[in-house]
């Protein structure tokens, strides 16, 4: 059911779960007009106003801004951070940006080269900021020092622009990260790729992924070609294919999420204009949908979980509308297999074969992203 909406063409981050009431920063989107074909470009905070009957979001602050936003996150660190095109990040004092203070932006960073579409903040240590753009780079910050940004290793080859990163929600370490032919998943403390997943058999094109919110070595991936419009949950115990594919969407799937108060949600928002809620936890083929949250006549690009908030969610679209719904969902107990694979025990330590697992001591990111990439 839709309860609030938002006219405007804008990528959106809801406020992390330590902040009451719960919110969200809404940035003009890149590449993207208006049908007064204005360039002018907005970082806005809303509250839901949810004691209102009315669709419309409450403005709290606007911040007039020189770039258009490929993505944005807010971090529980008091920090919004925009990716943007020619290889920016901008960096806000979340604080300040809801008092409307010219100067709520607090640092920037040419240090990518292309569009930095990819972003994420890591679930333990709120800190830390994954970004990911063209050229196959990935870089992980300190958003307490953002001058020395690290890099995970050499840079994944063929060159290719990174579609989509998300920390394990259960491994603080494991970075998974997707390309148009593969999918990455990275060990932080080893510096270096520890699996690769790809579908040689089909024309996939791959853009989201997510992990499990339990289960640290499930994901899952979804394909934004239009002839093959998939998504397939993984598990790296048994990588050498998806446990199951799910498929309903008509078009290109853009954006995925896995809710984290009830593991057998799982959205997916695709070029059909439609939002679909499965339960990623059967074995039927082709998956099976819950129910069609929304369906638009118009591409759907984002979607996500209030991380507050269970069942509330938002969805954007390209045609000036973010609209937020509520989702009633019961968690069950996950049934887990019990095999391992002993390669991949050294980097996912008890959760590879205990489940759910406990995080490991918090790891330090070095300064070293000085270092050349290859």
């Amino acid at each position: 059911m839709k309860i609030k909406e938002l006219k405007k063409t804008v990528n959106v981050s809801w406020s992390p779960a330590e902040l009451y009431p719960v919110m969200i920063a809404a940035g003009s989107a890149a590449q993207q007009v208006d049908e007064s074909f204005s360039s002018n470009s907005y970082l806005e905070l809303y509250s839901l106003n949810l004691a209102e009957s009315s669709l419309d979001l409450e403005l709290k602050s606007s911040l007039q801004t020189q770039h258009r936003f490929q993505k944005l996150v807010w971090s529980g660190a008091g920090v919004i951070v925009g990716g943007c095109d020619g290889g920016l990040l901008q960096f806000y004092d979340a604080e300040k940006a809801l008092k409307g203070s010219t100067d709520a932006l607090v640092g920037s960073s040419t240090k990518h080269t292309g569009n930095v579409s990819a972003l994420d903040i890591n679930p333990y240590q709120k800190n830390l900021l994954a970004s990911g753009a063209s050229e196959s780079e990935i870089f992980i910050w300190d958003l307490n020092n953002t001058s020395q940004p690290m890099a995970p290793g050499n840079r994944s080859q063929p060159y290719d622009h990174v579609q989509g990163l998300a920390w394990n929600q259960q491994v603080q370490h494991i970075l998974g990260s997707t390309f148009a032919t593969r999918c990455l998943v990275w060990d932080l403390r080893k510096n270096e790729p520890i699996m690769k997943l790809s579908d040689s058999q089909s024309r996939t094109r791959w853009r989201s992924v997510s992990w499990h919110p339990n289960v640290a070595t499930q994901l899952c991936i979804a394909s934004e070609d239009d002839q093959v419009p998939v998504i397939q949950l993984w598990d790296l115990r048994l990588a050498a294919s998806p446990l199951v594919t799910f498929e309903g969407h008509d078009k290109g799937v853009m954006a995925t999420a896995w809710c984290r108060h009830d593991p057998e949600l799982l959205l997916s928002a695709g070029k059909d204009g439609r939002l679909l809620c499965w339960n990623p936890t059967t074995t039927k083929p082709g998956g099976e949908v819950v129910m069609e949250v929304s369906s638009l006549d118009d591409w759907m690009f984002d979607v996500s979980w209030c991380p507050r908030v269970p069942g509330l969610l938002q969805v954007a679209s390209f045609r000036n509308q973010v609209a937020l719904h509520s989702l009633l969902g019961a968690s069950r107990a996950d049934c887990m297999s019990a095999r391992t694979q002993s390669a991949m025990v050294d980097s996912f330590g008890g959760a590879f074969t205990s489940l759910p697992a406990v995080a490991p001591a918090p790891f330090s990111v070095p300064h070293v992203v000085d270092s050349p990439l290859f």
